[in-house]
Protein backbone atom coordinates (compact mmCIF):
# COMPACT_ATOMS: atom_id res chain seq x y z
CA UNK A 1 0.00 0.00 0.00
CA UNK A 2 1.21 3.18 -1.02
CA UNK A 3 1.23 5.89 1.82
CA UNK A 4 0.69 8.92 -0.24
CA UNK A 5 1.61 9.93 -3.73
CA UNK A 6 4.45 8.52 -4.35
CA UNK A 7 6.57 4.85 -3.64
CA UNK A 8 8.45 7.20 -1.67
CA UNK A 9 6.15 6.11 1.14
CA UNK A 10 5.29 2.69 0.87
CA UNK A 11 4.45 -0.04 3.29
CA UNK A 12 3.22 -3.43 2.99
CA UNK A 13 -0.03 -4.21 4.42
CA UNK A 14 -1.13 -8.30 5.17
CA UNK A 15 -4.26 -8.68 3.37
CA UNK A 16 -6.21 -10.87 5.68
CA UNK A 17 -8.90 -11.96 3.13
CA UNK A 18 -9.47 -11.05 -0.62
CA UNK A 19 -13.54 -11.45 -1.18
CA UNK A 20 -14.42 -11.69 -4.60
CA UNK A 21 -17.84 -11.54 -5.64
CA UNK A 22 -19.49 -15.14 -5.88
CA UNK A 23 -21.02 -14.64 -9.52
CA UNK A 24 -17.82 -12.75 -10.67
CA UNK A 25 -17.15 -13.68 -14.52
CA UNK A 26 -14.33 -12.27 -16.48
CA UNK A 27 -16.08 -11.97 -19.79
CA UNK A 28 -18.31 -10.43 -20.38
CA UNK A 29 -17.18 -8.85 -17.35
CA UNK A 30 -19.68 -9.30 -14.98
CA UNK A 31 -20.05 -8.77 -11.20
CA UNK A 32 -16.83 -7.19 -11.45
CA UNK A 33 -16.08 -6.66 -7.89
CA UNK A 34 -14.24 -7.74 -4.73
CA UNK A 35 -12.91 -6.32 -1.19
CA UNK A 36 -10.06 -6.63 0.67
CA UNK A 37 -9.74 -7.16 4.46
CA UNK A 38 -7.11 -5.64 5.53
CA UNK A 39 -4.98 -7.72 9.08
CA UNK A 40 -4.57 -4.58 10.78
CA UNK A 41 -5.90 -0.81 10.96
CA UNK A 42 -4.70 1.37 8.56
CA UNK A 43 -2.44 4.78 9.07
CA UNK A 44 -4.88 7.67 8.60
CA UNK A 45 -1.93 10.08 9.84
CA UNK A 46 -0.24 10.29 6.19
CA UNK A 47 -1.14 13.58 4.35
CA UNK A 48 -3.45 12.97 1.82
CA UNK A 49 -4.49 9.51 2.81
CA UNK A 50 -8.07 9.30 4.02
CA UNK A 51 -10.99 6.73 3.97
CA UNK A 52 -13.08 7.07 0.50
CA UNK A 53 -16.88 7.22 1.40
CA UNK A 54 -19.39 4.59 -0.22
CA UNK A 55 -22.79 5.75 -1.55
CA UNK A 56 -25.22 3.74 1.47
CA UNK A 57 -27.21 6.80 1.83
CA UNK A 58 -30.90 6.87 -0.45
CA UNK A 59 -29.58 10.11 -1.22
CA UNK A 60 -26.38 9.25 -2.76
CA UNK A 61 -27.70 5.50 -4.11
CA UNK A 62 -29.77 7.95 -6.25
CA UNK A 63 -27.13 9.96 -7.43
CA UNK A 64 -27.38 10.52 -11.46
CA UNK A 65 -24.10 9.27 -12.59
CA UNK A 66 -25.11 10.76 -16.45
CA UNK A 67 -22.96 13.56 -17.65
CA UNK A 68 -21.09 14.14 -13.73
CA UNK A 69 -17.35 14.97 -13.48
CA UNK A 70 -15.36 12.52 -11.37
CA UNK A 71 -11.95 11.24 -11.03
CA UNK A 72 -10.24 8.26 -11.69
CA UNK A 73 -7.23 7.34 -9.22
CA UNK A 74 -4.64 4.80 -9.95
CA UNK A 75 -1.01 3.57 -10.68
CA UNK A 76 -1.51 2.14 -13.80
CA UNK A 77 0.03 2.60 -17.34
CA UNK A 78 0.90 5.70 -18.41
CA UNK A 79 1.05 7.48 -22.03
CA UNK A 80 4.54 6.61 -22.07
CA UNK A 81 3.76 3.07 -21.52
CA UNK A 82 5.47 2.41 -18.57
CA UNK A 83 4.04 1.86 -14.52
CA UNK A 84 3.01 4.79 -13.06
CA UNK A 85 5.55 6.20 -10.01
CA UNK A 86 3.08 8.29 -8.36
CA UNK A 87 -0.40 8.36 -8.03
CA UNK A 88 -1.76 9.31 -11.31
CA UNK A 89 -5.67 10.79 -11.52
CA UNK A 90 -7.79 12.23 -14.27
CA UNK A 91 -11.13 13.94 -13.74
CA UNK A 92 -13.83 13.73 -16.83
CA UNK A 93 -17.42 13.07 -17.12
CA UNK A 94 -19.40 9.84 -17.33
CA UNK A 95 -21.16 8.97 -20.57
CA UNK A 96 -24.96 8.38 -20.96
CA UNK A 97 -26.25 4.79 -20.32
CA UNK A 98 -27.48 5.19 -24.28
CA UNK A 99 -23.61 5.99 -25.45
CA UNK A 100 -22.11 2.86 -23.13
CA UNK A 101 -24.26 0.57 -25.10
CA UNK A 102 -23.16 1.92 -28.02
CA UNK A 103 -19.55 1.40 -27.36
CA UNK A 104 -19.78 -1.94 -25.70
CA UNK A 105 -22.45 -3.42 -28.60
CA UNK A 106 -18.99 -4.24 -30.48
CA UNK A 107 -17.70 -6.27 -27.83
CA UNK A 108 -20.69 -8.07 -26.52
CA UNK A 109 -21.96 -8.97 -29.94
CA UNK A 110 -20.12 -12.48 -29.54
CA UNK A 111 -22.34 -13.15 -26.03
CA UNK A 112 -25.76 -13.90 -25.75
CA UNK A 113 -28.12 -10.67 -25.15
CA UNK A 114 -29.07 -11.99 -21.65
CA UNK A 115 -25.22 -11.64 -20.54
CA UNK A 116 -25.04 -8.45 -22.16
CA UNK A 117 -27.89 -6.85 -20.37
CA UNK A 118 -26.81 -8.48 -17.26
CA UNK A 119 -23.22 -6.54 -17.53
CA UNK A 120 -24.45 -3.37 -18.52
CA UNK A 121 -27.10 -2.75 -15.81
CA UNK A 122 -24.38 -2.84 -13.19
CA UNK A 123 -21.67 -0.96 -15.05
CA UNK A 124 -21.31 2.64 -16.29
CA UNK A 125 -18.50 4.38 -18.49
CA UNK A 126 -16.86 7.53 -18.96
CA UNK A 127 -13.37 9.06 -20.31
CA UNK A 128 -12.91 10.79 -23.37
CA UNK A 129 -10.09 11.23 -25.84
CA UNK A 130 -6.50 11.79 -23.67
CA UNK A 131 -8.33 11.46 -20.57
CA UNK A 132 -8.86 7.70 -18.85
CA UNK A 133 -7.85 4.81 -16.94
CA UNK A 134 -5.44 2.39 -18.18
CA UNK A 135 -3.69 -0.98 -17.91
CA UNK A 136 -3.38 -1.76 -13.99
CA UNK A 137 -5.61 0.89 -12.72
CA UNK A 138 -8.43 -2.31 -12.48
CA UNK A 139 -10.04 -1.61 -8.82
CA UNK A 140 -9.07 1.75 -8.35
CA UNK A 141 -11.78 4.31 -7.56
CA UNK A 142 -13.99 6.12 -10.03
CA UNK A 143 -15.02 9.15 -7.30
CA UNK A 144 -17.01 12.38 -7.01
CA UNK A 145 -16.73 15.15 -4.92
CA UNK A 146 -20.50 15.14 -3.00
CA UNK A 147 -21.10 17.31 -0.07
CA UNK A 148 -22.71 15.27 2.99
CA UNK A 149 -24.05 17.02 5.84
CA UNK A 150 -22.14 20.20 5.27
CA UNK A 151 -18.67 18.34 4.68
CA UNK A 152 -17.39 17.61 1.41
CA UNK A 153 -15.77 14.68 0.36
CA UNK A 154 -15.00 11.77 -1.97
CA UNK A 155 -17.68 9.05 -2.79
CA UNK A 156 -17.00 6.09 -4.47
CA UNK A 157 -18.98 5.36 -6.93
CA UNK A 158 -17.31 3.39 -9.37
CA UNK A 159 -14.91 0.12 -9.31
CA UNK A 160 -12.04 0.60 -12.85
CA UNK A 161 -12.96 -2.71 -14.51
CA UNK A 162 -12.04 -2.86 -18.34
CA UNK A 163 -11.50 -0.66 -21.33
CA UNK A 164 -10.25 -0.26 -24.48
CA UNK A 165 -6.53 -1.84 -25.62
CA UNK A 166 -5.77 1.87 -26.66
CA UNK A 167 -5.98 4.09 -23.57
CA UNK A 168 -6.82 7.25 -24.15
CA UNK A 169 -8.71 6.30 -27.01
CA UNK A 170 -12.52 7.88 -28.36
CA UNK A 171 -13.58 4.54 -26.43
CA UNK A 172 -14.29 5.20 -22.78
CA UNK A 173 -13.28 2.39 -19.99
CA UNK A 174 -16.45 0.77 -18.43
CA UNK A 175 -16.81 0.49 -14.00
CA UNK A 176 -18.16 -1.85 -11.64
CA UNK A 177 -21.39 0.26 -10.40
CA UNK A 178 -20.98 0.52 -6.86
CA UNK A 179 -24.55 1.66 -5.79
CA UNK A 180 -25.45 -1.58 -7.43
CA UNK A 181 -23.41 -3.47 -4.72
CA UNK A 182 -23.98 -1.51 -1.67
CA UNK A 183 -25.80 -4.74 -0.20
CA UNK A 184 -23.02 -7.07 -0.88
CA UNK A 185 -20.08 -4.79 0.01
CA UNK A 186 -21.94 -3.89 3.90
CA UNK A 187 -22.84 -8.26 3.81
CA UNK A 188 -19.03 -8.84 3.23
CA UNK A 189 -17.59 -6.43 5.53
CA UNK A 190 -19.39 -7.15 8.76
CA UNK A 191 -17.26 -9.37 11.05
Amino acid sequence: MVMGHNMTYAKDMPVEMAIPHSEYRSMPPTNDIALLRMEGDIDFSFANVEPICLPITPELQNTVLDHKTGTVAGWGMTETGRVATKLMKVDYSVNSNSDCKMYFRNILNQYPKAQWNETMKNQFCGGESGKDSCIGDSGGPFMIKDTYKDVSRYVQYGVVSHGPKTCGSDTPSYYTDVTKYINWILDNITD
